[in-house]
């Protein structure tokens, strides 16, 4: 896993990290749409998602553009991702909406990615930079869970194509499986190679 040479401040209150923010706390309006489960609930929980995601994507451009990368948001940012999904995507398979396989891939593939950032952590004193694979399988991930919640909204309702969803909901929680068991193995790999290689190689 090779280090990039990236400068990061200890500045907390940045543009950046208010997003990331703001992203943890949608989580709960999210939620309780979701347990509500009717088509308004369901849309206003499918814009809320929306605006998570976005800030999600925003966060990590206006924190290289603006040159503003901080300690605390390479922690706070990914854990805020986490827990919306984890969070969604465990009240979907509890309604009943989504499989157990899916919810599993999404746990185990996180706790993967958590468990060897917290390593790096505290014995390389490092943060993990984010791999193509994760960032695909973000956005990947991303649509299909909005997609759950916009096919049991209003929407449907009003323009009639919730066969539609249901394929789009159907292949895409494939190809976000597939995804999330590719980036998962790829962030193992990355792991082993970069920090448990280098510290047997180092005793």
């Amino acid at each position: 896993m090779p280090d990039k040479e990236i400068v990061y401040s200890d500045k907390f209150w940045t543009i950046p990290n208010v997003l990331t923010i703001i992203r943890i706390i949608l989580v709960v309006p999210i939620v309780d749409q979701m347990r509500i489960n009717t088509p308004e609930a369901n849309f206003i929980a499918f814009i809320l998602f929306i605006i998570a995601y976005l800030t999600d994507f925003l966060d990590g451009f206006l924190a290289r553009a603006m040159k503003s990368m901080s300690k605390i948001g390479q922690i706070i940012d990914p854990m805020g991702d986490k827990i919306l999904t984890i969070t969604v995507s465990a009240l979907l398979y509890f309604s009943h909406k989504t499989g157990i396989y899916f919810f599993l891939l999404i746990l185990m593939r996180d706790l993967v990615i958590s468990m060897g950032a917290i390593y790096a952590l505290n014995s390389r004193k490092k943060l993990v930079q984010p791999l193509l694979s994760g960032k695909i399988t973000t956005m990947v991930l991303g649509f299909v869970l909005a997609m759950y919640l916009l096919k049991d909204s209003l929407v449907p309702m009003l323009v009639d194509f919730h066969q539609t969803l249901c394929l789009i909901v159907k292949y895409g929680t494939y190809l976000a499986s597939l995804m999330l068991i590719i980036s998962g193995l790829h962030y193992s790999v990355d792991y082993y190679r970069g920090f448990l290689m280098q510290k047997s190689a180092s005793k």
